[in-house]
């Protein structure tokens, strides 16, 4: 498991979702249903540039009811 919270949006896209893992922000992008195969790390200064992409990030779920998952972690491949 990593250490993640949300931080909001990117700037000009509110529909990708950024996230600190582990210290380091990550911009999520390109889910095919399993991870998002295009994300990017982001500057902490003001959220708005990239500083490394073309990075997987899968999420790690935990079940608390039967067929209800909640994220509890992320993995950068």
């Amino acid at each position: 498991m990593t250490n993640f919270k949300n931080v909001g949006t990117w700037w000009n896209d509110k529909e990708i979702e950024l996230v600190e893992i582990d210290g380091k922000v990550y911009a999520l992008n390109g889910w095919n249903g399993e991870k998002y195969l295009d994300s990017w790390e982001v500057a902490k200064n003001d959220y708005t540039d990239i500083i490394n992409d073309g990075i997987a990030i899968k999420p790690e779920y935990k079940e608390i009811e039967e067929d209800e998952f909640e994220i509890v972690g992320y993995t950068i491949e």
